[in-house]
């Protein structure tokens, strides 16, 4: 949406604006603390970091953060240029090349968590619908080459980002021959399959699937349970919330940008231009919202992970009893060291 609103007009109310600017730090802050306690959690764990749904919450933690920071930086940006009157930039003097990789690597970061978000969906398919089959995912390495792979094919649906972009009057955007096909690439191709539509099904397909089979799996079972069969299902209420929630926080923007496609049509565009201006403050407010996802799995995993808890206070528990057990070394240190003398 970047390439179709760049600047904030005169006609257009601030709310939205200040919203955004107020909002996002609070979500970044929240985001890269919870995102860094998972990540280090996860390693910490000998028996988390085991499990193969651990490795991509890993790598996820990471995406997460490297989009709120991006997201960040953009952010300032808009309020320097909004404050300089549009006279100055952070972009205004990149050269063409990096702002070609800076567009590539930032969309390519952002569907990076959209599809390891599917990659957690399908993995729960596999535990729960296929418990006892060693799946490609139950093997050594086999996260680490899923990622790669996932992330290699991504990238190369943004190929067309290092063809088109370009510094253009202090914005890396799309040159103006490439205009009309960029807009329509990023749009239909990017922003509503890439990143919303296609992970959508395949994350309500994955869970839908994944809460049938428990359903039958407990009704065959009835009162004869087994215990392994709790653990299995918090893990996958957690990780079943993390595609809803993904859902949830990405669809009001998805909606907003098929309105906004809908009357960016050459035939519509002249009964269209004041709704558009008029959006523009929600589509701002619901771009706060879709971050959201990027800060919010911390709070999944306390509420509904047990073992995650637990590990979290056990690290925090032998974080202080190191922190206790150098300041007793330093006392003594410095205790012997006039004796010495």
């Amino acid at each position: 949406m970047e390439e179709i609103f760049l600047v904030n007009p005169p006609e257009v109310p601030l709310w939205g604006f200040w919203v955004k600017h107020v909002a996002t730090p609070v979500v970044t802050a929240v985001g890269l603390t919870g995102n860094s306690l998972s990540f280090l959690v996860m390693c910490y764990s000998q028996r988390l970091r085991k499990q193969s749904y651990s490795q991509l919450l890993c790598v996820l933690a990471v995406f997460d953060s490297l989009n709120l920071i991006i997201n960040q930086v953009e952010l300032a940006d808009e309020m320097v240029v909004y404050k300089s009157g549009h006279q100055f930039s952070f972009y205004t003097d990149l050269p063409n090349s990096v702002c070609k990789i800076y567009n590539f690597l930032k969309h390519v970061f952002l569907l990076g968590s959209s599809w390891l978000i599917v990659c957690l969906s399908i993995e729960r398919v596999q535990a729960v619908c296929f418990p006892f089959k060693r799946t490609f995912l139950r093997r050594r390495f086999s996260v680490a080459i899923l990622v790669t792979i996932t992330m290699a094919i991504l990238s190369l649906t943004q190929i067309f980002r290092i063809l088109f972009i370009e510094n253009v009057r202090g914005y890396c955007m799309a040159v103006e021959e490439y205009l009309s096909l960029y807009v329509h690439l990023h749009q239909y191709g990017y922003h509503l399959s890439l990143l919303f539509a296609l992970p959508c099904v395949i994350v309500l397909s994955c869970n839908f699937a994944v809460i049938y089979q428990i359903y039958v799996i407990k009704k065959e079972a009835g009162n004869d349970c087994p215990p392994s069969l709790g653990s299995t299902r918090k893990t996958t209420t957690m990780l079943l919330l993390i595609g809803f929630v993904f859902i949830i926080t990405m669809f009001p923007q998805f909606l907003c940008t098929s309105v906004l496609l809908y009357y960016t049509d050459e035939s519509r565009r002249h009964i269209g231009q004041h709704k558009l201006l008029k959006m523009r403050p929600y589509l701002e407010l619901f771009s706060v919202v879709s971050y959201t996802n990027y800060c919010i799995n911390f709070g999944i995993y306390v509420l509904c992970g047990r073992s995650f808890r637990w590990e979290l206070c056990r690290m925090i528990k032998c974080n202080r009893r190191r922190n206790i057990f150098r300041e007793e070394q330093t006392k003594r240190t410095e205790e012997v060291t006039p004796l010495q003398g």
